[in-house]
């Protein structure tokens, strides 16, 4: 199954499971007293957009978001009628030139299936398309927190490590940061934390997938 079936197949549970995510509710509650009034906003791996953009927008936010999944695309236009999304791989989405005054970019949960290489590119390019002073807005696994029993084995920085994972009922294997990793790849990217904390969500039973201990931070570019 490609991944555009796989998400097809996974997108009407996988709203319902973590909709609710009440550590993902509570991080865009303190994110939002960090915008500025009337931001423009991109949601890189905007997932369903619920219920990360459905908030933004309510608060008065311009947002854009772009996904892999034309599924997932579709959930968005109908969750947040008023944003702009558009179907794109985040590895290879490049932000136009003319628009590069974006005051906050957000990913949610979104790193699962990139490599370690594919995510510092990512975040050299988030930072690349912000504005000075603008906002980098997180929420990912960190490898410290993981289970593990799970977590097959780290770089020789430790920045970096390879975990199994368990997600809408599948076995996968994907890469995860270690806060150590994270810290590093903020800061040389010309970014300091603002804001951070670490909290347990536990999905439904239904959800059939890992107890997810999220990192959630907030960083500014300098």
């Amino acid at each position: 199954m490609g991944e555009p079936d796989y998400y097809q197949s996974i997108v009407g549970a996988y709203q319902d499971a973590y909709a609710n995510d009440h550590v993902l509710l509570g991080f865009i509650q303190r994110a939002l007293g960090y915008l500025e009034p009337h931001s423009r906003i991109l949601d890189v791996g905007c997932g369903t957009g619920k219920p990360l953009d459905v908030c933004l927008a309510a608060a008065g936010h311009q947002v854009e978001g772009i996904d892999k999944s034309p599924a997932m695309i579709g959930f968005s236009r109908k969750n947040v009628p008023s944003g702009k999304f558009q179907i794109a791989d985040m590895c290879t989405y490049e932000h136009p030139i003319e628009s590069q005054d974006l005051d906050a970019i957000f990913n949610v949960r979104a790193l699962f299936r990139e490599t370690r290489a594919e995510i510092e590119t990512c975040v050299g390019n988030w930072a690349k398309w912000l504005k000075p002073q603008g906002l980098l807005c997180v929420v990912v696994l960190a490898a410290d927190d993981y289970n593990p029993a799970k977590v097959e084995h780290y770089d020789s920085d430790g920045h970096c490590a390879r975990v199994k994972r368990r997600f809408m009922g599948n076995d996968e294997h994907c890469v995860l940061f270690s806060r150590k990793g994270w810290e590093h790849l903020l800061q040389v990217n010309g970014l300091e934390v603002l804001d951070e904390k670490m909290e347990l969500f536990v999905p439904p039973e239904e959800a059939d997938s890992d107890e997810a201990a999220q990192y959630c931070f907030v960083a500014r570019k300098l």
